[in-house]
């Protein structure tokens, strides 16, 4: 992902998911699901403790190839979640 782009999200991330969107967390084994609400419409992230595949989140945006998967709900997520901020690391690489 290109730095501009990366910083872009980042910064959608924090000014609208983080500050007034709502999370609930469902935890099965491995795989942890958050419900992400408040914005037009709801959407499903969901990401492994262990790596075993990468974040994915259920809306459009998360789908396009430049972003890999990272869309603004993934990013708000995984810095919520201190157990999946390790995985932040991936934005970078």
């Amino acid at each position: 992902m290109r730095s501009s782009t990366r910083e872009d999200r980042f910064r959608r991330a924090d000014a609208s998911v983080l500050r007034r969107y709502e999370f609930v967390r469902t935890d099965e084994g491995d795989v942890v699901s958050v419900n992400v609400t408040g914005g037009q419409f709801a959407y499903v992230v969901t990401a492994s403790r262990t790596w075993a595949h990468p974040p994915r989140c259920s809306c459009p945006d998360a789908q396009r190839a430049d972003v890999n998967g990272y869309c603004k709900h993934t990013l708000a997520v995984l810095t919520r979640h201190e157990d999946l901020q390790c995985q932040l690391l991936e934005v970078y690489l």
